[in-house]
């Protein structure tokens, strides 16, 4: 798996988010700077760039003298549409909005643009694309098109077409390369649902809570390790409960309260949205703080993210290097885009690697591969599309 598939999760946060500056926290200066001070905050910001170029190891890197690469992946003609996928052929995944409001699974290459899978037969009215693997398979759901709403798992194949994988109500959200699929199956109460394995041979496995009503699997690792939140027998109604861990491979697998692996103190971990051959990535509280975290599988070391001005931040997808990519809240409808990275110098906002010239507002960063592409969704020029922003890579 590349990156993360996106879904519906604690994307609207309801907290605002306060302008930062270097070292200024949470204070805000509406002064203009003179040229003589932008000029060198930028030398500034060139000469931290070229040190943690020249001291990387791994993973992403700030790009040199000019900006990162973005490119604009445009809608289907609604008003909203969202990136969720990216694999390491640079083949993207999504859905868009099409006129009238329903939703359009999408495909997005750079040579040929978008397609629209919503389109195809077999997908319905309604449709959504949430993951890529390496072998370029896809996961997501649609509707029937009968006007019930009903939503129901599939793979797509350019050359098999769309094979459902339930015959009651279900959502995919992930997948690997070796075609195992999690995701949430509803119960025949609408307010339960359960997370599932599904593989071509096992068929589709439940795989249970951790007390309470509710589970969902949000991610799969190539060698398929699983990971999402279940609820814990005391959880209320709207509680996500705790993060799990859930190890497919195991002779006899259970799931596994991923707060159990943690060896740094003082942390929840609430939802686990990807996971890797090394780390765990998602979101939790840390001293009674909203944090996004990357759970190191083999040690347990939980690392806080961090975020922009204080406000809650989740982690969504990784790489193999241990880069994250995800978003902190900004107020009750709209978010910032962060990327994490060592070679980073710790946690950004995705637009601080943009020309401001451009007119970007990044404000989710949903997917990630491991050639440094990055796809989401922002605001373009007063428009929401889908992006795709590169950048480079450690080269020692």
């Amino acid at each position: 798996m590349s990156g993360r598939a996106g879904h519906a999760g604690p994307a609207a946060l309801s907290f605002a988010l306060v302008a930062t500056s270097l070292g200024c926290g949470a204070c805000v200066d509406d002064r203009a700077p003179s040229p003589g001070a932008a000029a060198s905050t930028l030398a500034a910001s060139r000469a931290l760039n070229a040190d943690l170029r020249a001291r990387c190891t791994t993973g992403l890197v700030p790009p040199g003298e000019g900006f990162a690469t973005i490119a604009e992946i445009p809608s289907l003609g609604g008003r909203l549409m969202f990136m969720q996928d990216i694999n390491d052929d640079g083949v993207a995944v999504g859905s868009a909005q099409i006129p009238g409001g329903n939703y359009h699974a999408i495909r997005h290459t750079d040579v040929g643009g978008i397609q629209d899978l919503g389109a195809l037969s077999g997908f319905g009215a309604q449709s959504y694309a949430s993951a890529i693997a390496s072998d370029g398979s896809i996961a997501g759901h649609a509707d029937h098109g009968d006007g019930t709403g009903a939503q129901f798992g599939h793979r797509y194949t350019a050359s098999g077409g769309r094979t459902e994988i339930c015959s009651t109500g279900c959502s995919v959200w992930d997948l690997n390369g070796g075609g195992q699929m999690v995701g949430l199956l509803l119960g025949q109460n609408p307010a339960t649902w359960q997370a599932f394995v599904w593989e071509q041979a096992g068929g589709l496995h439940p795989l249970g809570t951790l007390g309470g009503a509710r589970s969902s699997a949000t991610g799969i690792s190539e060698t398929g390790l699983v990971v999402g939140n279940a609820q814990l027998a005391d959880s209320a109604a709207g509680d996500v409960g705790h993060a799990f861990l859930y190890d497919s491979r195991a002779t006899h697998p259970v799931l596994e309260d991923l707060n159990a692996r943690a060896r740094t103190p003082g942390w929840v971990l609430r939802g686990a949205n990807d996971v890797n051959g090394g780390f765990a990535i998602g979101y939790g509280t840390h001293n009674q703080q909203s944090r996004a975290f990357r759970l190191d599988l083999a040690t347990g070391e939980v690392h806080d993210l961090g975020t922009l001005a204080g406000s809650p931040s989740v982690g969504w997808a990784g790489d193999s290097s241990g880069d994250v990519v995800g978003w902190v809240a900004k107020d009750d409808h709209t978010n910032v885009a962060f990327v994490y990275g060592p070679g980073l110098g710790g946690l950004h906002a995705l637009g601080d690697y943009v020309d401001p010239a451009q007119g970007w507002d990044l404000q989710q960063a949903n997917g990630i591969n491991n050639r440094g592409a990055i796809v989401g969704m922002g605001v373009h020029q007063g428009v929401t599309v889908g992006f795709k922003l590169t950048l480079p890579l450690c080269d020692r």
